[in-house]
């Protein structure tokens, strides 16, 4: 069988007027019964770039034993010229994660996917140690087993202090190294979890955040300085509040000589 955090992510092409743009990644979640494709905003609206799809197109299994057999998805991103995505409710609209509602029921009638939830997020009070080992699960420059149509898995750890969010900003860095359409990939890590049966645990997929680009320092000497090789990543508990437009009390962003690459 095919493991199911395979199952929970999807490769993803931008479209525009009917041309491919661009690929990434992202991964489907349930909330409240309803399901979302969860990616970056970059992948469906970037102004710098220029950058602007009115689609987005998934391949997805259809049957259930037969990992070769796939069809396509393809989900609209504006209705009568309004984004159909939800962004992050502040002003500054500058965390990098959105969430495109799905049909649900008829994904779940016609393809073979899985979703994380809300209980495959860390509560507020959990953490992790330095230098936690993940897994970002994607496709990089479009790279896949075009065969079954599955992801591919890079490993990297946790660089930054986990349980605080970098220099003020919701999102922790890790060490790996990533490529272009690898954005909007999820971050996970096999913890020991607790079941609905009391005193009883098991081993699952927690998703930690939502890989976005790479980071870099201003002051690098491209003759003899290498790449960091770090990369931003968005927390997971950043999902919910998106998907309900609810805005809590954080941390304003922090002014940093950082710069930030998409990927």
């Amino acid at each position: 069988m095919v493991p199911e955090l395979f199952l929970r992510v999807a490769k993803v092409e931008t479209y525009g007027n009917g041309q491919l743009l661009t690929n990434a990644s992202g991964f489907f979640f349930e909330w409240q019964s309803e399901l979302y494709l969860i990616t970056n905003r970059h992948v469906c609206f970037d102004q710098m770039a220029g950058h602007h799809p009115d689609s987005l197109k998934l391949q997805l299994h259809t049957v259930q034993d037969d990992l070769t057999k796939s069809g396509p998805l393809e989900i609209q991103l504006y209705k009568q010229g309004m984004p159909l995505w939800k962004t992050y409710p502040r002003p500054e609209n500058d965390i990098d994660v959105v969430a495109v509602p799905l049909p649900g029921k008829l994904l779940k009638q016609n393809y073979v996917i899985s979703s994380f939830g809300a209980s495959d997020i860390l509560g507020p009070e959990e953490t992790l140690p330095p230098g936690q080992q993940v897994l970002i699960t994607g496709f990089p420059l479009g790279f896949h087993d075009t065969l079954h149509n599955l992801p591919l898995v890079r490993q990297a750890v946790v660089a930054s202090d986990f349980s605080r969010p970098f220099k003020g900003n919701p999102y922790f860095v890790t060490d790996a190294r990533t490529h272009r359409g690898t954005s909007g990939s999820p971050v996970v890590t096999k913890l020991r979890r607790p079941t609905q049966v009391a005193g009883q645990f098991e081993d699952r997929w927690c998703l930690l955040g939502i890989h976005a680009a790479t980071l870099d320092v201003s002051n690098r000497d491209p003759m003899y300085d290498d790449r960091l090789g770090l990369n931003v990543t968005w927390f997971a508990s950043l999902i919910p509040q998106i998907i309900e437009g609810r805005l809590p009390g954080s941390p304003s962003s922090a002014e940093s000589s950082d710069a930030v690459c998409f990927n």
